[in-house]
């Protein structure tokens, strides 16, 4: 376990890169019933996402791993994961498009855990700072 400051940085990114990583695979392996699970009529949609979750989670560990931690790369992380956020509170309460309940359900509760992520990160670079 890391000790120093940049210890709540690592591990915040360390599990911001595995969640992503594995929801990326998971995305590419199951697309069509997750899409069919969500309410999505383009199961292209999924795929997609999953290369992009994949290359994210690949870049965040390497961050992660680098000594000292890329706080370029950690602030990154923390705006595209507030971008997420965001983004999925817009397509489920402006109801762009048709999801089923449990597809909003799902969403939000990815979005949740997105924002500990973020907010984790933040806390870690401020930490990073002092």
């Amino acid at each position: 376990m890391l000790t120093n400051n940049s210890s709540l940085l690592k591990n915040t990114l360390f599990g911001n890169s595995a969640f992503s990583f594995i929801s990326g695979i998971a995305f590419l392996l199951f697309s069509k019933a997750i899409a069919s699970f969500l309410g999505l009529a383009a199961s292209w949609i999924i795929p997609a996402l999953g290369v992009g979750l994949i290359v994210y989670g690949i870049e965040i560990y390497l961050a992660a791993k680098a000594e000292p931690v890329h706080t370029g790369i950690a602030k990154f992380a923390i705006y595209a994961d507030l971008a997420w956020v965001l983004g999925s509170a817009v397509l489920i309460f402006a109801n762009l498009v048709p999801f089923t309940n449990a597809g909003k359900w799902t969403i939000a509760i990815i979005a949740d855990i997105v924002l500990v992520f973020a907010i984790f990160q933040y806390v870690g670079l401020r930490r990073l700072a002092k």
